[in-house]
């Protein structure tokens, strides 16, 4: 959830640098750093920083909660690593140091007031009413880890780099359009083809599997053939939402809770700017005067920094979007003038505003109930606080989940043999479970032995968890299985002639014999395909990506391919290239843009890589392999 708020921090400047950034930890492998350095415990040093065993291990076991709350309560520490989690988890946290300290030292800054906004702002911390709702911030910061203090500085981090890498790469890239025009010419090229559908059913029956390669292929195959673990889980659950409604709020403290929060219900003005920068005052002048004899802004941009007119727009801002002086100058604007030049860190700047959006003020009267329901869910959260020291007492006490839900007149709930996805034996989802991942994960990390768990739910409420018993993971006798096995070495055999066949007619149509003849020899037709594309899904839903990648790479008309057909169709097809479908020219200048768009991505991706490695050499990485090693098994 952090990463979505990151997406939140750029600012005027930014405009997706952080998706080019967190790809960028994909490709930056740790092993571009020095390892070792010494005796110290620390996991890497970063310049003047480092990342402490303790930092490090929080921050893997984050990025493993949150694969588990995306792949169940069953991926593993192991698993992770595995996918490299742990030197992912590793190279963001350098990345961020590098870019901060980078940004420090060019003094770029974050004010308070641009990380109170992005935490206001945050969807994952509103309430009913589209408001920020402190209940929502405190059960985040409670499931991740993080202190407030901690929160507040890794976002005001995100701030400063998000301004670092846009300013410095934020605009400057353009794919040429001989560029785009090439990677266009090749994404939307069509393909047709003649083909035939090798039906298995119609090829004789494969031999009966032998009693031995049935036991091979059971052995080979154990997770085929496994029962899931499942287990007897029993909890009770508060609902925050519900409580809050009993809620007594009076007139006096709906009143109050506006007047302290008046700032929520203001929406600022917000203007639309343009902008351009000059590395120094004198050409911010010429330009200013050219405009006054009469240029255009946009003409202006074009004649001296061979600027689009896109390039010009910083979107529609408020005050706090810009830095002082810019937005200083830009909000004393009148719509389309243009200001004298304004000095920053980043140059001369000229501006225009193009469109002014005045700033509204929601009355008391019109926001009672939103207040209302945050006051409510307010003393219901706070009730919900002491309820939940108060259950954390009784089972630090050893009573028992019937005993706590007694004494809240609850009733307890219980389900028996589900999985890790919540299913029961039939493979149907268990209703009467909870909608709450965390529930699952926490199912099937406890043990029976454990005493009840308190798991916070997503409205502020709480669910009391107790597993009462575990049916390991078994493997099924094979005398149990033996029908799907048998059935598996079946559908293999059919898959393996239907793929064997399909070589055997291709090789003879390439060398000259006919395809209708070869359909009409195994009781098949020959069929035209719809336009096939490169990507995406294919308009023909027997071809395989497999056919399909043959056939783009086919140079010709005439070439034969083949290859197993797709599912649920089964068997194989044999294909022979009949047409190559250029572009419409209409369609490629409808997705100029976009291309342009992609590819200046990717070029910028590459000028962020480079400049990523200048930081790793002026400032210094170094890690140490043992602490990483501790800190990486928690």
């Amino acid at each position: 959830m952090l990463q979505q708020m990151r997406s939140g921090a750029a600012s005027w400047i930014a405009k997706g640098l952080m998706i080019l950034l967190v790809f960028s930890f994909a490709i930056w492998g740790i092993g571009d750093y020095v390892s070792g350095f010494g005796s110290s415990g620390d996991v890497a040093k970063v310049g003047s920083t480092s990342i402490g065993q303790q930092e490090y291990s929080d921050a893997l076991r984050r990025e493993v909660n949150q694969l588990r709350r995306q792949f169940g309560p069953g991926f593993s520490l192991e698993q992770a690593k595995q996918l490299g989690i742990d030197e992912t988890a590793l190279n963001r946290m350098i990345e961020d140091k590098l870019y901060v300290q980078a940004a420090r030292k060019l003094g770029i800054g974050a004010s308070d007031a641009q990380v109170r906004e992005l935490i206001m702002n945050a969807s994952a911390f509103k309430g009913m009413g589209g408001q920020f709702d402190r209940l929502a911030f405190e059960n985040y910061l409670r499931n991740e880890g993080y202190s407030e203090g901690m929160l507040v500085a890794l976002l005001r981090d995100d701030v400063l780099r998000s301004q670092l890498l846009g300013s410095l790469f934020g605009s400057v890239v353009h794919a040429p359009d001989a560029m785009v025009n090439a990677v266009l010419q090749y994404r939307l090229q069509r393909r047709m083809a003649e083909f035939i559908v090798i039906d298995p059913a119609r090829l004789p029956a494969p031999a009966a599997p032998t009693d031995a390669q049935i036991e091979e292929f059971y052995k080979a195959h154990p997770v085929s053939f496994t029962a899931p673990e499942r287990r007897n889980v029993a909890w009770f659950d508060i609902s925050a939402a519900q409580r809050a409604t009993v809620m007594n709020v009076t007139p006096e403290e709906l009143r109050e809770e506006y007047d302290s929060h008046q700032q929520a219900y203001i929406t600022p003005e917000k203007r639309s700017v343009e902008q351009v920068v000059f590395t120094t005052e004198a050409e911010a002048k010429a330009a200013a005067e050219a405009i006054a004899k009469g240029e255009s802004f946009a003409a202006m941009a074009a004649r001296l920094q061979k600027l689009k007119p896109e390039d010009l727009s910083l979107g529609l801002v408020t005050r706090n979007d810009l830095p002082a002086a810019i937005a200083n100058a830009a909000f004393a604007l009148e719509k389309d003038k243009v200001s004298d030049p304004v000095i920053s860190p980043f140059g001369f700047h000229l501006l225009r505003v193009t469109d002014i959006q005045a700033g509204t003020t929601r009355s008391f009267e019109s926001v009672q109930t939103e207040l209302r329901n945050q006051i409510g869910l307010r003393k219901a959260a706070d009730g919900m606080v002491k309820l939940r020291q108060q259950i954390d007492d009784q089972i630090a006490g050893g009573a028992t989940l019937d005993e706590i839900a007694k004494t809240q007149n609850l009733p307890t709930k219980q389900v028996e043999g589900i999985d890790a996805q919540g299913a029961d034996t039939a493979g149907k989802p268990v209703e009467a479970l909870p909608k709450l991942p965390a529930f699952l994960s926490e199912a099937f990390q406890l043990g029976t032995e454990a005493e009840p768990q308190i798991v916070d739910s997503t409205d502020g409420g709480l669910i009391v968890l107790k597993v009462l018993a575990i049916q390991p993971a078994t493997l099924k006798p094979l005398e149990q299985v033996k029908p799907d096995v048998v059935a598996a070495l079946v559908e293999r055999a059919r898959a393996d002639a239907a793929n064997d066949r399909a070589r055997q007619i291709a090789e003879r149509v390439r060398s000259g014999g006919d395809l209708a003849r070869e359909a009409a020899g195994i009781g098949a037709a020959v069929q035209l395909s719809a336009p096939l594309s490169r990507g995406g899904q294919p308009a023909e839903r027997s071809f395989s990506p497999a056919v399909i990648s043959a056939l783009f790479a086919s140079p010709k008309v005439g070439d034969v391919v083949s290859g197993p057909a797709a599912s649920p169709a089964g068997g194989a097809i044999v294909a022979k290239l009949s047409g190559i479908e250029q572009p419409d020219p209409a369609l490629m200048a409808r997705q100029q843009e976009q291309a342009a768009q992609q590819l200046a991505g990717g070029m910028t991706q590459d000028l962020v890589t480079q400049y990523k490695l200048v930081l790793q050499k002026e400032i210094g990485v170094s890690i140490n392999p043992e602490a990483r090693a501790r800190a990486a098994n928690f």
